[in-house]
């Protein structure tokens, strides 16, 4: 959560909408994604998110609408939510993927990317990182709070890491995979 929920906080400040506000997530379904989400919808914000299918029922858990990024004409399902424009876009996959739903904002200011250097090209910005002590505490309290869940879906002892950091890697992980040092030297 120290990356993630600092990212997802940090893009919530960022865009400040107001309550109501239609928020789309490209990329929903990761550690930044589902926080952001958590966030948005505590702010009393709609939130649509695209992911794959393997990640509806945890983007659903979230109260975010999920829309599966691999079915025909995503781009104009994902318009029938906001056919004015989102109020907020929120990137986290970036290139052909940003490019494609960058449009669907009804500002293009409202575009941000957690990971595009290129977000300007389509009138977007990157996220503004606050990587300072205060961020770290406002999301160890909203954990504390029960606003932020983790998501903790794999557990495995230290010996098992390089395991652990496999499932990691591949980048289909679905919420956060710990490392259990407890029984650690025993």
């Amino acid at each position: 959560m120290p990356v993630a929920g600092t990212t997802a906080l940090d893009v919530v400040d960022q865009l400040a909408l107001p309550r109501g506000a239609r928020l789309l997530v490209n990329g929903i379904g990761g550690g930044v994604g589902l926080a952001l989400a958590q966030l948005a919808r505590a702010g009393g914000l709609e939130v649509v998110g695209t992911a794959g299918g393997a990640k509806r029922d945890v983007v659903a858990g979230t109260g975010a609408t999920f829309v599966d990024h691999r079915t025909p004409g995503v781009v104009d399902r994902l318009r029938g939510f906001a056919p004015d424009g989102f109020d907020g876009v929120v990137d986290l996959v970036g290139g052909a993927s940003l490019r494609a739903v960058a449009p669907l904002a009804a500002a293009p200011r409202a575009v941000v990317s957690v990971g595009d250097p290129t977000v300007g090209e389509v009138g977007g910005v990157g996220v503004a990182r606050r990587t300072d002590r205060r961020t770290l505490e406002r999301v160890a309290a909203l954990m504390v709070q029960g606003v932020l869940d983790p998501h903790v879906t794999a557990v495995y002892p230290f010996e098992q890491a390089a395991r652990a950091l496999a499932r990691v890697e591949d980048g289909h992980a679905t919420g956060k995979t710990v490392l259990d040092l407890s029984a650690r030297g025993q």
